[in-house]
């Protein structure tokens, strides 16, 4: 190895390898990891005992190559959009076509105080949690701290968690399950382990609490894990140290959490709090921060340590916050109501007729075993609750029956249905079921539940065909809630505003539905679409697209949407087509569009139940006093699909399910479950949260937004800069009508793979992409807006083209002097471990022959000057160029500018840190800043103008 090559580089230095000239990051032992100085996205390592690495530096702009202003503006902007920026707290911004809040930040600056952040983000419903996660995410990463992303979610929130990571942050993730596993693993090659292979992977949590995929994400090294919908894996409520738990989501969390192989850690919910404190305090331990202590079922919650840790807001906590900086509250107001339809005769004698035949099958499960019996008994609400949504909901599942029974007289076997008796609950109950089944798999399964003996199967069979016919009696024109909502509640909406959202259960009620309403004519002029889960992620933006460009239209979709969607810039209206058993589920569904960010001032909601039924009375007992307790405390009540309170209102109301044995099974008092609309719970809940804790400021919050878009580059700045260089390297770029452009990729090195060369509709506004998939947003972390930048910095670098920018001349009235303006590219580094880099531009400014060095301010003025008519002489820049660089006082003047510039960057760290009143790990080191390396990137020469 040669001397040279055994001397250790400094991170922020510059070196030569392989012909190119690269910025050290760090040094790892033997190997040197390296960023091109001219294309700030690729990166190398250098393998210091056979490569020949030297130190470098950028050599000064040259006085015989004389560029002109404006390929020289375009390179400086070039290179301020590329930089590993030192001023801003908020570098995410820079990469993110999210649109914060400034609320939103207040997560984001209390990560950056932690070395190893460690958060429970528990905002309600509605406010952006997963935003909130994927600007922390983004910070780490574009700060060198992150790379490897594992997200843990229920099932059907990883498609969407894989869209937003992509959307808003440029991520690329790949869903890990067992149909993807397979396929992914194709690709590799051979040898390599998937899960080190790939940077970003989501994951359904029941994927990963196997035994095999458990171990797998341990043997794994992650920089952030986020766990969402953490309330799943909380620990369930111990009323004694030695009582047994079902556990094992739980375990997943715990041993995620104390593994040395994971850095970061975020748990998201927006109901932490199940009404038991140890629950709670579960969630705060897998912070790992030291804030809970004494024993499990009886936990001491030291709030001074978790509140550091723990973000929870409630709607009125951020309108509180807001008003301090009398930002304008964009919160809608919420108007909702139940329409209760009062059944037909008819439509009473079917439901009655189906508690009948639910007596049947309960009467054959007796002799089976306690498994069957169980599932018997939630099959029967099952089929209530298919009834009560629509007639062709529970034709659909009495066929399924029938097929069923017929197939079991034939071969005189029993069908396993293969259905966990938590996941029957959970249908039922309208809480989250595991990721073996699709939404429409677990209704068939739960249809397919047929115990008894032959003889018994016969008899039901007959009594199967009975109900048949009788539901089909109940057509489209004596369905009385489908008559309610298409005369009366459907018309009233679109009347006040022309979009509605319907969401159904069941995919059969949402087809049903759909064919009624096309086949209306009330709703000729309006289209109709549905969404269910069977889509793919292309095939859901083409529906919202056709909903967002629609003049009028009505969306019916299930559950599919009813978490992680956001849908305010869709709609503001909601019809819940029939009644979710469980509050927590019609709030997901109602905050789809009753969130931030609603541009209508008022949202309308309507609840459809049938009078006289099971329907009825849940909404009485369950979802009038869960909206109650939500205006008198702020938060909902801490219901989890708890099948107590179903089914004691289900015995209430008369049903036989609920012999003592069944009740017993399906869920008892045993299970220690309490009163989810107990006060003494709520208080308790009151009492243990963190509802608006923050010392965080409004005012200084949106000071540093405002500073860091004006650093970094707003949307406006970015718009500029791509106009001006599509049309430098001869691109068509023209306005179409609604304000989007039309952009033609005609230079060979624009081209992307993947990408077509036309984009018909770009824009630089992330609201528009929200509104319209087919829209381009074109931000910073775009790749044409990448490879554009990098472009720029390769031409304006190269001497045999004719766009060099480092050097130019102008004739302006700004000044009296022949004045040099010189731009410094400067890279500080922290010393800390590791070391952090960041770059920044300074511009400092002097009179070329007096050696006068102008104010800071002046040579800010100068960095912008007016051009005055009139020509230079190329020979006459280049001698003036030569003389300003062969200053003798050059060496002091670029000292100096660097030591002000480094004083101003510690002034303006301490007072962030004051400003917010907090120790910041990424602050810490903040008069600890040297100097990795600096080059002239630039130099003008101003001549006064007569």
């Amino acid at each position: 190895m040669d001397a040279e090559n055994r001397a250790s580089f400094s991170p922020g230095t510059l070196v030569n390898c392989r012909q190119r000239l690269w910025r050290v990051d760090y040094q790892e032992k033997e190997i040197l990891h390296l960023t091109a100085v001219d294309q700030s996205d690729y990166h190398t390592k250098a393998y210091l005992p056979v490569e020949k690495v030297t130190p470098s530096s950028l050599e000064y702009p040259s006085p015989q190559k004389i560029g002109s202003i404006q390929d020289q503006k375009l390179m400086l902007e070039a290179f301020r959009l590329s930089m590993v920026n030192s001023t801003t707290p908020y570098r995410a911004l820079q990469y993110s076509r999210a649109i914060p809040i400034s609320y939103q930040l207040v997560p984001v600056t209390m990560a950056l105080e932690q070395e190893k952040v460690r958060m429970l983000i528990a905002d309600d419903v509605g406010l952006g949690k997963t935003v909130e996660a994927g600007l922390i995410i983004q910070e780490l990463r574009v700060r060198g701290l992150a790379k490897k992303v594992l997200v843990i979610c229920p099932a059907n929130l990883r498609q969407q968690w894989k869209e937003a990571l992509e959307y808003f942050f440029h991520i690329e993730a790949d869903i890990y399950s067992r149909e993807t596993r397979r396929q992914l693993e194709k690709n590799l090659p051979a040898g390599t382990n998937l899960l080190e292979f790939r940077d970003a992977f989501v994951i359904s949590v029941d994927y990963a609490k196997a035994t095999e995929v458990k171990n797998l994400l341990l043997d794994t090294n992650w920089d952030v894990v986020v766990i969402d919908e953490a309330h799943q894996v909380a620990k369930p409520h111990q009323a004694s140290a030695d009582q047994s738990v079902q556990m094992d989501r739980w375990n997943l969390a715990r041993d995620l959490s104390a593994s040395k192989r994971i850095e970061h850690l975020l748990l998201l919910t927006a109901t932490p709090h199940n009404g038991y404190t140890d629950s709670f305090a579960s969630l705060i331990n897998l912070l790992g921060v030291g804030a809970v202590s004494g024993p499990v079922h009886n936990p001491i919650i030291h709030r001074e340590i978790a509140k550091d840790h723990l973000v929870q807001r409630r709607r009125a906590d951020v309108e509180a916050w807001l008003s301090m900086g009398n930002s304008k509250i964009q919160f809608p107001k919420r108007e909702q109501s139940e329409e209760v339809i009062k059944p037909t005769s008819d439509e009473l004698a079917v439901i009655e007729a189906v508690k009948h035949y639910s007596n049947l099958i309960l009467d054959n499960a007796k002799g089976a075993s306690k498994h069957i019996y169980t599932l018997a008994g939630w099959t029967v609400l099952h089929l209530h609750k298919r009834a009560l949504s629509s007639p062709q909901a529970l034709r659909c599942s009495l066929q399924n029956r029938k097929r069923t029974l017929e197939r079991r007289v034939k071969d005189l076997t029993e069908d396993d249905p293969g259905l966990s008796v938590q996941d029957a609950r959970a249908n039922v109950l309208d809480d989250q079921v595991s990721d073996l089944y699709d939404e429409d798999e677990i209704i068939l399964r739960s249809d397919k539940i047929t115990p008894g003996s032959p003889d018994m199967i016969r008899a039901e069979l007959q009594a199967l065909e009975k109900l048949i016919n009788q539901a089909d009696q109940i057509t489209p024109s004596k369905d009385s809630k489908l008559f309610c909502l298409t005369k009366n509640t459907l018309p009233s909406l679109l009347r006040n505003k022309p979009k509605v959202i319907i969401f159904t259960k069941y995919r059969d009620t949402m087809h049903y539905l759909e064919q009624q309403l096309r086949a209306n004519p009330r709703f000729a002029d309006a289209e109709i679409l549905t969404l269910d889960g069977t889509l793919n992620e292309k095939e859901r933006g083409e529906v919202f697209t056709q909903f967002g460009e629609a003049h009028k239209a009505i969306l019916v979709a299930t559950d599919a949407i009813s978490e992680g969607i956001n849908l305010q810039q869709y709609a503001s209206q909601i019809i819940h087509y029939e009644l979710p058993w469980n509050p927590n589920r019609l709030e997901q569904r109602n905050g789809r569009v009753d969130r931030f960010g609603q541009t209508e001032p008022v949202v309308q909601i309507r609840t459809m139940v049938m009078d006289e039924t099971l329907d009825a009375t849940i909404l009485k007992v369950l979802v009038q006093k869960a909206n109650q307790i939500r205006q008198d405390y702020g938060f909902s009540p801490p219901y989890f699909g708890d099948e107590t309170s179903i089914l004691s209102l289900i015995q209430e109301h008369g049903y036989r399910i609920l012999q003592p044995d069944l009740f017993s099974m399906l869920g008892s008092p045993s299970n220690h479950n309490e009163d989810p609309f107990n006060t003494e719970v709520l208080e308790r809940i009151k009492q243990d949260s963190f509802y608006g804790q923050t010392d965080l400021s409004l005012p200084f919050i949106q000071e540093q937004i405002d500073k860091t878009y004006q650093t970094v580059g707003s949307p406006e700045m970015i718009k500029n800069f791509v106009i001006s260089g599509l049309k430098r390297f001869n691109c068509a770029m023209t306005e179409n009508k609604d304000g989007t452009y039309r952009i033609a990729i005609q230079h060979r090195d624009l081209k992307l793979p993947g990408k077509e060369d036309i984009y018909p509709s770009a824009s630089f506004d992330p609201n528009l992409g929200l509104q319209n998939s087919k829209i381009e947003i074109l931000d910073l972390g775009h790749p044409l807006v990448r490879r554009l930048i990098d472009l720029i910095k390769q031409e304006t670098f190269n001497l045999e083209r004719g766009s060099y920018g480092r050097s130019a001349g102008l004739l302006t009235q700004d000044v009296s002097e022949t004045t040099a303006v010189v731009t410094l590219l400067l890279r500080f580094v922290t010393e800390t471990t590791p070391a952090q880099i960041f770059e920044d531009l300074v511009t400092f400014a002097f009179n070329v022959y007096s050696g006068e060095v102008l104010p800071p301010e002046v040579a800010q003025r100068l960095a912008h000057p007016t051009p005055a008519t009139g020509a230079l002489d190329n020979q006459e820049i280049s001698e003036v160029l030569a003389d300003a660089l062969a200053h003798l006082d050059l060496p002091k003047m670029i000292a100096d500018c660097i030591e002000a510039r480094r004083q101003e960057i510690i002034r303006e760290r301490q007072a962030f840190r004051q400003g917010i009143n907090r120790e910041l790990h990424w602050l810490k080191e903040s008069d600890q800043i040297k100097l990795g390396s600096s080059d002239i990137l630039a130099i003008t020469i101003l001549w006064p103008a007569k």
